[in-house]
């Protein structure tokens, strides 16, 4: 048994990732958060985290004997990039610390991925802060998340995102031509394979990538008009217009982004840019899923009948 902190434990990615180690039941797991609002219907500490401190992040790491630390810090802003940096450079000056991974949880951020995303710089800083660390870390990755193709009707604790497609009014916004194949991972496989990292004895590589599903924006349409029974309106949003900054926009960006609508935009513009550059598919990794093979994740129409056969 180790002893595992979740930073940013109380929501999204952080939430299902706890819930997940609790039902494992094989390990002490305490939540970091900038509150220390109690979990409901839990007795997992949650102790209130100033992570604009290193030496207090480094006496709650010390006193808790931490041995794993798990960043699910929600990376939304400057100011949240310097949280985890923060909390990276504590756990490198806490002995018991031996293992973190950072919030990822998406794509391979790369230098080239700066001229439309200039975000990208605070997975790139945090991952640049832990290579020079004597810290084991691992980037959780696989590119798109599935968790936006059921909501509301399938259980997820991400806030809803509509991004391509929008199940409400049957109509898609494809980025370029459709062809391009993309990695999608439900949030709960997330914190399943999370877990099993945890359990994992071997080295941790630096990248971790796993997927439940390989389709193309294209192809997930059709799943959708399968399973709804309905012919969609579908557009395509071309490489030349994204590149300009022009894109569909069916709803707001999740809640925790706080974005006006030209942010929104900004953001859905830089998610299509990803997956026609096919940043998106992660396969040509190495995919981790042959080494869990109890773990069966879900795939795409899993997730769209699941939510949306019925109705």
């Amino acid at each position: 048994m180790v002893t595992i902190a979740v930073a940013g434990g109380t929501g999204g990615f952080g939430k299902t990732i706890v819930q997940e180690l609790i039902k494992q039941k094989k390990h002490k797991v305490i939540v970091l958060s900038r509150k220390a609002t109690p979990i409901p219907d839990s007795d997992v500490p949650v102790l209130a985290a100033d992570y604009s401190n290193v030496e207090s992040l480094k006496k709650i790491l010390a006193e808790e004997k931490v041995e794993v630390v798990i960043s699910a810090i929600i990376m939304a802003s400057e100011q949240a990039s310097q949280c985890q940096l923060n909390l990276i450079t504590a756990a490198s000056q806490t002995p018991s610390v031996k293992r973190f991974m950072p919030s990822e949880y998406g794509v391979d951020y790369t230098e080239e991925m700066l001229t439309f995303q200039p975000a990208a710089a605070w997975w790139l800083s945090a991952n640049s802060l832990l290579r020079t660390t004597k810290l084991e870390f691992t980037r959780v990755i696989f590119g798109w998340v599935s968790d936006y193709l059921g909501t509301p009707h399938f259980p997820t604790n991400l806030s809803p995102f509509k991004f391509v497609l929008d199940f409400d009014n049957q109509r898609a916004a494809i980025p370029g031509d459709g062809t391009n194949p993309v990695t999608f991972l439900h949030s709960s496989d997330v914190g399943r394979y999370v877990a099993a990292l945890v359990d994992d004895e071997r080295k941790w590589p630096e990248i971790s990538a796993f997927a439940g599903d390989r389709v193309s924006w294209g192809e997930v349409v059709r799943v959708a008009e399968e399973v709804t029974g309905a012919k969609w309106d579908i557009t395509y949003d071309t490489v030349e217009n994204l590149e300009k900054g022009e894109a569909t926009v069916f709803g707001e960006a999740p809640a925790q982004y706080g974005l006006d609508e030209a942010g929104v935009k900004a953001l859905v513009v830089e998610f299509a840019l990803m997956s026609v550059k096919n940043i998106t598919d992660i396969s040509g990794l190495g995919l981790r899923n042959k080494e869990y093979p109890d773990i069966k994740p879900l795939s795409v129409r899993d997730v769209i009948e699941a939510a949306w056969g019925k109705k």
